[in-house]
C-alpha cells in the first residue's frame, strides 16, 4: 500500500477527493480491503471454472496454467496477481489486508484440492497448496522473463504429477 496516496486514487480515478472520501471512510484501507474482496470472488469463480469435476485434475491444471500463460503474453507480459502484489506491499500495520490475503489463498487451496485425486485430505490440501505457490511464483519469473513460458512449465510438471497419482487408483479399480 506504499506509494499511492489517496489524492493519487482519486486523480486516477478522475473523482473529487470529496467523493472518495465519502464512499471510502477507512481511507485507501477500506478502499483496498473492498477491492481485494471484489477481486478474491472472481478468482475463487474462476478457478472453480477450471476445478468444475468436468475434466482430470491434470487437465484441469494444465488448463489453468496455459490460460494464465496466454493471459499473461496477451498483456504484454506485464500482468502481475493483486493479491500476490498487496500480500508483498502489507506491513503489520495491515493486519486485516494481510488477513483478506491469506483468506484468500487458502479459499483457492480449497477450491483445487476438492478436485484432487489423491485419497487422502491432507495430501490433497498440499498439493493445492503446491499449485497456488507454483501459480504466484509463475508471475514472478514470467515477469523477469518477459515470458509466460515458466506457467507453461509449471502446469505440465504439475498435471504429470496429478496423472501419475490419478493412474494407480484406475489401475486398481480395473484389478
Amino acid at each position: 500500500m506504499a506509494g499511492i496516496g489517496m489524492k493519487d486514487i482519486a486523480e486516477r480515478g478522475e473523482a473529487p477527493m470529496g467523493s472518495v472520501y465519502h464512499h471510502f471512510p477507512g481511507g485507501k484501507t477500506q478502499l483496498v480491503s473492498e477491492a481485494l474482496e471484489i477481486h478474491a470472488g472472481k478468482s475463487r469463480t474462476l478457478l472453480a471454472s477450471f476445478f468444475d469435476g468436468k475434466r482430470s485434475a491434470a487437465a484441469a491444471i494444465r488448463l489453468l496454467f496455459n490460460t494464465a500463460a496466454a493471459g499473461f503474453e496477451r498483456a504484454g507480459a506485464n500482468k502481475g496477481c493483486a493479491i500476490g502484489a498487496v500480500t508483498l506491499d502489507v506491513t503489520d500495520a495491515d493486519e486485516s489486508l494481510r488477513h483478506i490475503c491469506a483468506a484468500t489463498f487458502d479459499s483457492w487451496v480449497a477450491v483445487i484440492a476438492a478436485h484432487l485425486p489423491w485419497n487422502d485430505a491432507r495430501s490433497r490440501h498440499s498439493f493445492a497448496n503446491v499449485i497456488v505457490v507454483a501459480l504466484e511464483g509463475a508471475f514472478i519469473l514470467s515477469r523477469a522473463r518477459r515470458s509466460g513460458t515458466p506457467f507453461r512449465e509449471a502446469g505440465r510438471w504439475l498435471s504429470e504429477l496429478a496423472a501419475a497419482q490419478q493412474e494407480p487408483s484406475r489401475r486398481r479399480r480395473k484389478a
